[in-house]
């Protein structure tokens, strides 16, 4: 694909900036462990998991996550291969293209993602701080939207039918800046009991909706279609602060054996808002055969303005509208139990769910229950997991650490509505290093 001559998709990919998936963890050996890591968490990887880890024994004086890179993507319908071929439409038959059209369902397709980068955290005795990265959000699209994209305009009575209300995106992001405290409670027990807090303040970036507002057929004097205009608009709130609380305990009845649950934002004041800005851009014929995104992104960027209520269309009031509600950063619970053989092999099972209202932010599965087999090689670790929603969608992991390095991947399918499935991959990198000399 020539540097500068990307296609008409991937620029409306790139107005939404980062939209479609499910459960990204916030360091690679979570997800090796198919997110089944609450209870495996030590270090500095208990400010995301469970801070009442930072108390239990076997912790190392200090350790550290420095920039790691998380990032989850599915579709609704099509492959990764699909996305692929659309991207590059010029070089597949016209064969190829209806079979990608006939993938999509009548409603459209929908690409949904979730992306944190970086996470940099720290860790030293009981005391560990932190920042995140992240972005989540969802994409649809029309089906005739993608007619038009693959084939370019055809000037043939009925052959689309683009529904504004159909090809949407919603993106929010934001920082997560964290510090966690765990403590080991004085109490005649068979094993360590610790209690543990974090703190967050969150600083709100962009809460965005974007969408096609507007769509109209140019027609010579004699009335013959010549063209369609599709005009796409994204209206975004900037800024927002607030802070929440995580809570959580862990128990160690035995030195092999840790129980670990937590509660995430179980007090929670962030709200996004800000200035309000619109940015808008007309897509015609030469768009669909020649997408340059660098000359849409250009025409995109070029338009921002104030959102005016009383001078904005109807669809672009109703996408205005859309970013009332709905956007409060989840409450979750997770709870688990991870048992650790004497040969360095380590055993985890895990559940996870959102508590209360369902909200926009946050990935693709309300709950989840995971398992994960952990295996330390000398200076090499080898993860694999499993995760299951329940509901028809399933998560299978690994991950490697070698040195400092960490890596983890992961294919997710998810339910199927009718006559259309969904599937797509999340990938962790990140260095990790910590003080394996003197553990507490």
């Amino acid at each position: 694909m020539h540097a500068y001559r990307v296609r008409t998709l991937a620029a409306l990919a790139g107005l939404v900036a980062t939209p479609a998936l499910a459960q990204v963890p916030l360091t690679p050996r979570a997800l090796g462990m198919g997110n089944a890591y609450v209870a495996v968490a030590r270090g500095s990887e208990s400010l995301w998991q469970n801070p009442a880890n930072l108390a239990l024994p076997g912790n190392a004086a200090w350790s550290f996550n420095i920039p790691s890179l998380s990032l989850g993507a599915d579709v609704l319908g099509l492959h990764v291969g699909d996305i692929v071929d659309i991207a590059r439409k010029d070089k597949i038959t016209d064969a190829r293209k209806q079979e990608i059209l006939a993938r999509i369902p009548a409603s459209g397709t929908e690409l949904r993602a979730d992306i944190r980068a970086p996470a940099v955290s720290g860790q030293f005795g009981p005391v560990a701080l932190g920042f995140a990265f992240n972005t989540v959000g969802t994409q649809t699209l029309d089906r005739d939207f993608v007619d038009l994209l693959l084939f370019g305009f055809q000037a043939q009575p009925g052959r689309y039918n683009i529904t504004p209300q159909e090809t949407q995106g919603f993106r929010a992001s934001y920082w997560d800046l964290a510090a966690g405290y765990g403590h080991r409670l004085p109490l005649p027990l068979p094993g360590p009991l610790t209690v543990g807090a974090t703190a967050h303040v969150y600083l709100g970036t962009a809460l965005l909706r974007t969408g096609i507002v507007q769509v109209d057929t140019v027609r010579s004097a004699l009335g013959v279609p010549q063209d369609l205009r599709v005009t796409y608009a994204g209206v975004k709130d900037g800024g927002g602060t607030g802070f929440g609380v995580d809570l959580g305990a862990a128990y160690q009845p035995v030195p092999a054996l840790t129980l670990s649950a937590s509660v995430s934002n179980v007090v929670n004041t962030f709200k996004f808002g800000g200035s309000r800005t619109i940015k808008t851009v007309v897509l015609g014929s030469t768009d669909y055969h020649n997408g340059d995104l660098k000359g849409v992104w250009n025409r995109y960027d070029a338009s921002q303005v104030a959102y005016n209520e009383a001078t904005a269309t109807p669809n672009e009031r109703a996408l205005a509208a859309d970013l009332a509600g709905n956007n409060d950063l989840p409450r979750t619970f997770r709870a688990g139990a991870a048992f650790e053989a004497r040969s360095g092999t380590q055993l985890s099972a895990s559940y996870e769910g959102m508590l209360g209202t369902t909200t926009r932010v946050r990935g693709l599965w309300d709950k989840s229950i995971g398992v994960g087999v952990q295996q330390r090689l000398s200076f090499l670790s080898l993860r694999a997991g499993a995760a299951t929603n329940t509901n028809g969608g399933n998560l299978f992991s690994g991950g490697l650490s070698l040195g400092p390095l960490q890596l983890g991947v992961a294919h997710v399918t998810d339910g199927s509505p009718v006559n259309a499935s969904r599937s797509g991959w999340i990938a962790t990198l990140g260095f990790a290093a910590r003080d394996t000399r003197h553990r507490r």
